[in-house]
């Protein structure tokens, strides 16, 4: 455990089993352990008292505020569990999950999705599936989500025979996990697909708790 700053970090997650239409999955802790409402601001807008787990944090702070320093703190806390998880599992591809927001300056998913690679010693491709369409799932009801359908392509096909991992930044509905997966199945050389987030947003009743602690920074 460290300090900065007056945050403290403890070098620890939590993974949560992700159940899907993947051979196995997991994201590696929750995002957000509470967010309380705390009044609205001038405009109207409600504002909320957020804690989220260290990973959270760091997640939060390298996607949105672009801090790209938190990546390595990102990849020394997932590597433990990588390890212990995928290195035996024959890895040889690791793809991103397609970024809706093309317009960053940086792309986190791919950054954290390339040093994930380099962990299980596997190669790393961003271009194999695109997404065209800019609806964020998380901003979609259920029927709405479906407009994602068929939004995912797959553009280079494999060779020969591989074990993807599939990375995100972070898990909400899963819709595009999902659909990716769907893609990815009919590809012939492609026998196991794995998925890999660091986050997950919105916790289930009697979700599957891997292993470790918590921590959390508040704001």
């Amino acid at each position: 455990m460290r300090a900065t700053g007056g945050v403290v970090f403890v070098n620890s997650i939590s993974p949560i089993k992700l159940q899907g239409i993947w051979d196995e999955g997991f994201a590696l802790d929750r995002h957000i352990i509470s967010s309380i409402p705390i009044g609205e601001d001038d405009y109207g807008y409600m504002q909320y008292s957020t804690i989220r787990s260290t990973l959270g944090e760091l997640v939060y702070q390298y996607k949105y505020k672009g801090k790209r320093e938190c990546l390595d703190q990102i990849i020394k806390l997932a590597q433990p569990f990588v390890m212990e998880w995928l290195l035996l599992k024959g890895i040889t591809f690791v793809l991103p999950v397609p970024p809706t927001n093309k317009d960053r300056n940086f792309q986190p998913v791919f950054e954290i999705s390339e040093r994930i690679a380099k962990i299980l010693n596997a190669y790393y491709h961003k271009g194999v599936l695109i997404k065209e369409s800019k609806i964020q799932s998380k901003d979609l009801d259920a029927a709405e989500k479906q407009k994602i359908i068929k939004s995912i392509f797959q553009i280079k096909m494999a060779t020969k025979a591989q074990n993807i991992l599939l990375v995100d930044d972070l898990f909400a509905s899963g819709t595009t996990l999902k659909e990716c997966v769907t893609r990815l199945r009919k590809d012939q050389n492609i026998n196991k697909i794995y998925v890999l987030t660091m986050t997950k947003t919105k916790g289930e009743k009697g979700e599957n708790i891997y292993c470790g602690s918590q921590g959390g920074k508040k704001t």
